[in-house]
């Protein structure tokens, strides 16, 4: 690159873009090594190290995800080791991987280098800033490389009709789904607008119909190799599991609406869009440029099918809860790209010399543009505002000015989660048993079980799936599977938590105790109090000549009344 005087930049002067772009997101990211894992993630990562002993998901360990995300998180634990950093270290080396396949997509539709890189760090730096700690690393954020490799297959096909392209976009759907089915809609939703674009540009309909087949080919090859595994490794009890609990008590459940009806669910929207607003607003504008000038960016259309899509997925499932809305990033991340390019062609004028003077850009811009750009720079003022306290906290840690306690204390979710009763609970549980013991924790903290590096008694690792409706013939056989397991395991601790208060759990799982009287008769009998730490109270096995457990018999009677 040369300035208007003919002279070629100094290397360095060229890379400083790129440098500063690189430092950018490593600032952003170096917090999110420090997150602690909560209820979810506990849960991947207390099944993945599960399967990593030989365990079975859904045979020894219950929960309603797809396997995809316990295969993530054994990936993080074979590469990084069995620990909550190996799992950030992940997270944040794969959001890199997300990144690059939107920069393939965003190439591949605009064909500028610019905006694919561009949009591939937009993605990387909102996804380190400004998703919450409890809503990173979950299956949504695994999923959107596949999802977005999908769409770029669709878009493939559309420029250059490919069997090769169709057949990239049914094995990325097929393995998309193994970490959540609505990644169905934004697959069919792209099949669909391919579909529609050919049609309107009056191209033969029979050979694209014809390479279908490879759509299907590949979407069965992407849904093979996890679905072989399942095959006689839990594929029978998930779908048990999903018959009998996930599309009843699971669907029936509160998200995060606070009431019924269109407005508490706007509400809760709302708050996303505020917490990310300037994104909404560069999309938003990103999305219109791309609308309004269609005959320039006529593949620009699968973009914006890729945010309409996701988003209707995500209020599909009904929870609003953040990392659903994970996979809108990727497409927005891409608009807002657009937005940022027309904007910086605007204010920088016809000249294509990047050192024209800032008097000279002024001159010739007019005053949208000029306010466009006022209001661009507040808001990134104002992100980063918001963004300074816990740099503060994050540098006072690490120079020592600042406990443990003191900085996860502002990871704690109101009396529903503590990052250090977590670790305390489990390094009681550590202390007082050994490390072949079982233990059971009635409420929803796996975590405890991984932290601890104890088993849980029974494949019911949360409480929930065991409460609801008394007259239900499906959860009286859960129950009495749940207490077969632990008639069988004997667990040296009952854990019971307090204040677990979770949309599945809106009164505690303690409260639902009350629910359960088999269980709360077993616990009377054979345990004792013997301690409690914060939230956590610690019931310990009576010696074999006190204790007197339950029989089977007396358990089926407790259960039909």
């Amino acid at each position: 690159m040369t300035t208007q005087s003919g002279h070629r930049q100094p290397n360095w002067v060229r890379l400083l873009p790129c440098t500063a772009a690189l430092a950018a997101l490593a600032v952003a990211a170096l917090p999110t090594l420090l997150y602690p894992l909560t209820r979810d993630q506990g849960a991947y990562a207390y099944i993945a190290n599960l399967m990593m002993k030989g365990g079975v998901p859904y045979r020894d360990a219950l929960d309603l995800k797809p396997p995809a995300v316990y295969l993530a998180y054994g990936l993080a634990f074979a590469l990084f080791g069995r620990s909550e950093f190996a799992i950030r270290l992940f997270d944040v080396l794969y959001a890199l991987v997300s990144g690059a396949s939107i920069y393939l997509l965003a190439h591949e539709v605009f064909q500028d280098r610019r905006i694919s890189a561009l949009s591939a760090w937009i993605y990387a730096f909102c996804y380190y800033l400004w998703i919450h700690f409890y809503a990173v690393a979950n299956p949504e954020s695994f999923m959107v490389p596949v999802l977005t490799t999908s769409v770029l297959g669709t878009v493939r096909a559309l420029r250059a009709p490919s069997k090769n392209a169709l057949f990239l976009t049914g094995v990325a759907g097929g393995f998309a789904f193994w970490f959540k089915p609505t990644a169905a809609v934004v697959v069919l939703a792209a099949l669909a607008w391919m579909v529609i674009k050919m049609w309107q540009e009056q191209r033969r309909m029979s050979p694209v119909l014809r390479n279908f087949t490879f759509v299907i080919l590949g979407g069965l090859l992407g849904l093979l190799p996890i679905g072989l595994y399942l095959y006689g490794h839990g594929l029978r009890e998930l779908i048990e599991l999903w018959r009998d609990y996930g599309t009843g008590a699971y669907l029936g459940a509160r998200g995060l609406a606070l009431g019924e009806g269109p407005l508490a669910v706007l509400d809760v929207i709302m708050g996303y869009v505020r917490h990310w607003q300037l994104l909404v607003w560069l999309s938003l504008a990103g999305m219109s440029g791309i609308l309004m000038r269609h005959e320039r960016y006529g593949g620009g259309g699968a973009v914006v099918v890729y945010l309409v899509s996701t988003l209707a997925a995500t209020l599909a499932q009904g929870k609003l809860f953040e990392y659903h809305w994970i996979p809108v990033l990727a497409p927005a991340a891409i608009l807002a790209a657009i937005a940022l390019a027309g904007l910086a062609s605007e204010v920088s004028g016809p000249s294509k010399n990047l050192l024209r003077t800032q008097l000279s850009a002024w001159r010739d811009t007019d005053m949208r543009t000029l306010f466009a750009a006022i209001v661009l720079v507040g808001l990134l003022l104002w992100t980063g505002y918001d963004q300074l306290a816990r740099y503060r906290q994050m540098a006072a840690y690490l120079a020592g000015r600042m406990s443990e306690e003191q900085y996860y204390a502002q990871f704690d979710i109101g009396t529903d989660f503590s990052r250090m009763g977590t670790l305390r609970a489990a390094a009681y549980l550590r202390e007082h048993t050994e490390p072949d013991e079982t233990v059971l924790i009635w409420g929803a903290e796996p975590l405890v079980h991984f932290l601890a590096q104890r088993r849980s008694a029974t494949k019911y690792i949360f409480s929930y799936m065991l409460v609801g409706d008394d007259g239900s013939p499906r959860l009286k056989a859960r129950r009495q599977d749940f207490l077969d397991d632990v008639r069988k395991a004997e667990p040296a601790y009952v854990v019971l938590v307090e204040r677990d208060i979770t949309p599945l759990t809106p009164a505690g799982s303690l409260a639902q105790l009350d629910e359960f009287p088999a269980f709360k008769i077993l616990l009377g009998t054979a345990y004792y109090r013997d301690a409690q730490v914060e939230d956590y109270l610690f019931y310990r096995r009576k010696a074999r000549d006190r204790a007197s457990f339950v029989t089977s018999d007396e358990e089926s009677f407790i259960c039909q009344g």
